[in-house]
């Protein structure tokens, strides 16, 4: 049987404020965070719909850093047992033949803890028909996955995630 090899996933603080910490993941020591890699492959984009939604995705990163993760900021996705999510929440409507949508991929700890991955152009019905969007969907349940197992040992996830570095498959 192969050893499978694992992927190192670091915490890379974001935006902190008194409402809430917001944190990126960085995988295998990449000189990018998966926030990162987002911005960099959509900031030029040209198509007006993707900019409006690229703009979304912004501003509703600073209302979360001014008010908290509020579950209300955030379209529920991954499965029921996890706290996988997508920003944003509303998006305008459009011709899936002709036009995505952004879609970035997060894990809402608490009202106080946001990690932020990566994210992508949706432009199938649901991540799980696109393989890179399914890819960010994945890599954060099993981020979210090692997370829990730390809070069932009583890390406190708000105070230590700077210094976590955890191994998935």
């Amino acid at each position: 049987m192969e050893d499978q090899v694992k992927t190192k996933v670091e915490f890379v603080p974001l935006l902190l404020t008194e409402k809430t910490d917001i944190y990126t993941i960085r995988l295998n020591e990449d000189k990018n965070t998966e926030f990162n890699k987002f911005l960099i492959m959509f900031k030029d984009t040209k198509d007006e719909y993707l900019k409006g939604d690229l703009d979304r995705i912004l501003t509703a990163i600073e209302k979360i850093s001014e008010n908290g993760a509020l579950e209300s900021y955030f379209r529920n996705e991954g499965l029921f047992k996890d706290r996988v999510c997508a920003i944003p929440l509303l998006i305008e409507p459009r011709d899936k033949t002709k036009h995505g949508t952004l879609r970035l991929y997060c894990i809402r700890v608490s009202d106080n803890l946001l990690i932020v991955g990566g994210g992508g152009l949706k432009v199938t019905d649901s991540y799980e028909e696109d393989e890179i969007l399914k890819s960010k969907v994945i890599t954060l349940q099993a981020v979210d996955a090692e997370l829990k197992k730390l809070e069932r040992q009583q890390v406190k996830l708000i105070d230590d995630i700077v210094n976590i570095i955890v191994q998935i498959d």
